[in-house]
């Protein structure tokens, strides 16, 4: 292996009474060898932050209606149901409240933001926990923009499907930690051996996606935890990491890392 890459936890580590993007699930993810937990955010209509991955209200809360057009007080009242589709007590959990019990543990990538992104980032400085935040976003001129004038302290990571887009970010005084890559192919220029040294020789570190999200979706030419678990790791989580990729991002923490383990 070219390097031991960085675990981030998609939506921590969740299962049966578990629920994912809450303080349980990133707690879990740890105890599994993450090293970087992954918070998916929403805002209420009264402007305060939750961890929840909207578009999956009807399996975790039992509701077709879109988290981000309820009120605070809405959004206090819900209940998530578990893996066996039973309801629990457990409720969506404020931000605040994530950031806070794992200050100074871990790295915490916030996800999802980009939809509020000048108020989330004063919530993100009131916590002071530069060196621990990364934050995440689409290249858009409008949000870099935002990023510069109030978050410039945060590490910043930008997601690319072409590497021209690089150049947008560039053009901004922010802190550019490196950048989440997405190709489809092994012939895409971010899987060539050039561009990821490229990227390295600027001090820039790149996250890539092993989490399978459907049939369809490749987000590292197919190279995913799917196929890990069913076909064999090397050629899955083995060929990311043999490429040289810093971060991974996976469903299956532990396994990623005692397979890493195992090919010391």
């Amino acid at each position: 292996m070219k390097n031991r890459a960085l675990i981030a936890a998609h939506r921590g580590t969740s299962g049966a009474n578990i629920i994912q993007n809450t303080i349980g699930a990133y707690e879990n993810a740890l105890l599994h060898g993450a090293d970087i937990i992954e918070v998916d955010v929403i805002q209420t209509t009264d402007g305060d932050f939750f961890a929840f991955h909207n578009g999956q209200e009807p399996g975790l809360i039992g509701t077709d209606r879109d988290i981000r057009t309820m009120s605070t007080t809405e959004v206090e009242q819900l209940r998530f149901f578990n893996g066996m589709q039973t309801q629990i007590a457990e409720p969506v959990n404020r931000l605040d409240d994530i950031l806070e019990h794992f200050k100074g543990r871990c790295l915490i990538n916030i996800d999802r933001s980009w939809f509020y992104w000048r108020d989330v980032i004063q919530l993100l400085n009131r916590h002071q926990m530069y060196d621990q935040i990364i934050l995440k976003s689409h290249p858009v001129k409008e949000e870099l923009e935002v990023l510069e004038a109030e978050g410039a302290k945060l590490m910043y990571l930008p997601i690319l499907r072409e590497p021209e887009k690089l150049e947008l970010v560039e053009q901004y005084r922010v802190n550019l930690y490196g950048a989440e890559v997405i190709f489809e192919t092994e012939e895409h220029v971010f899987a060539s051996e050039e561009y990821i040294e490229q990227m390295h020789r600027k001090g820039r570190k790149l996250w890539v996606n092993a989490i399978t999200l459907d049939d369809r979706t490749k987000l590292t030419a197919g190279h995913d935890d799917n196929s890990a678990i069913l076909e064999g790791m090397d050629g899955a989580w083995g060929w990311l990491l043999e490429k040289g990729y810093d971060i991974i991002q996976t469903d299956w923490p532990l396994l990623l890392k005692n397979y890493m383990e195992k090919c010391k």
